[in-house]
């Protein structure tokens, strides 16, 4: 709405900077005829022109407010692969958790060791909230410890967002980041356990939801402390851990500013989980 309200304001400025304007859309109230300083026919009253600039003014900020309350609502959700118009709208809770200020507790830790460019493999810890996010922590860590069935050893990271977020773990989608699998029977997708976890840490490791609100194999890391746009859409189970002789968070940033292909900001080069597992102790 503020931007939408400031660009009136830019085509204000651009009306005292020309002697023209084009006519605006098909509204009447939008409409101001061209003015020619050539054919003298400029409004001859400073007061009546500027009464003109104030009402165009105010209906081009309605305008935008109308713009908004319509189209916003039905804005694409920034991690989205599918059309999620029909998904369900989160249950909401009052049990929201703050991980800058309370970090939940950490059950588990697994590894995913990842190999891209010319760099030699390099370990990411990463911390599990088992007791806050059961079943989503229980499909993460068997993806990173099957032997014999579904696995994050050799799926990628599909999408690489600058200054936002890594995207990886597609399996079983040619790493097309469209859909992925879960470690339960049959690979179904699930509903995540809730919403608590608040996205106010970075590093912190989230399920990618599905068209229909569920998760599967998919994650992402955001690499910025504040990214409350995921906020009770994507569920945050676990966070990057930096510890000594593993990439942390600088390993996530580098992989996030990788060169990319558009539109899909997919590497150009394949970042890729060769390895991965729990962690004891």
């Amino acid at each position: 709405m503020a931007w939408l309200s400031l660009l009136s304001l830019v085509g204000l400025f651009c009306l005292d900077c020309t002697d023209a304007f084009s006519t605006i859309g098909s509204s009447p109230s939008l409409r101001f005829s061209a003015l020619s300083a050539s054919s003298g026919s400029e409004n001859q009253d400073g007061s009546t022109h500027l009464h003109q600039r104030r009402e165009f003014v105010i209906q081009s900020i309605a305008t935008a407010g109308v713009a908004s309350s319509v189209f916003l609502p039905f804005a694409k959700p920034a991690l989205a692969d599918d059309d999620q118009s029909g998904a369900p709208t989160p249950t909401q809770s009052d049990e929201k958790i703050d991980p800058s200020i309370n970090l939940p507790k950490i059950t588990q830790k697994v590894y995913l060791d990842i190999k891209f460019a010319n760099y030699k493999p390099k370990t990411l810890v990463i911390g599990l909230f088992g007791d806050s996010m059961p079943k989503t922590v229980e499909n993460f860590l068997t993806l990173c410890t099957n032997t014999s069935g579904p696995s994050y050893n050799g799926a990628t990271f599909y999408r690489a967002l600058s200054g936002m977020s890594i995207q990886g773990g597609a399996i079983g989608s040619n790493n097309s980041g469209k859909s992925g699998t879960t470690a339960f029977e049959g690979g179904k997708p699930f509903t995540p356990d809730n919403f608590n976890i608040l996205h106010q840490k970075a590093g912190l490791v989230s399920a990618v939801r599905n068209a229909n609100g569920e998760i599967d194999s998919r994650f992402f890391i955001q690499t910025e402390k504040d990214a409350g746009w995921a906020d009770d859409r994507y569920a945050a189970f676990g966070v990057v851990l930096d510890e000594e002789e593993t990439g942390g968070m600088d390993l996530v940033r580098r992989i996030s500013k990788v060169s990319v292909k558009t539109p899909q900001n997919s590497p150009k080069d394949p970042v890729m989980i060769v390895g991965c597992g729990t962690i004891e102790g």
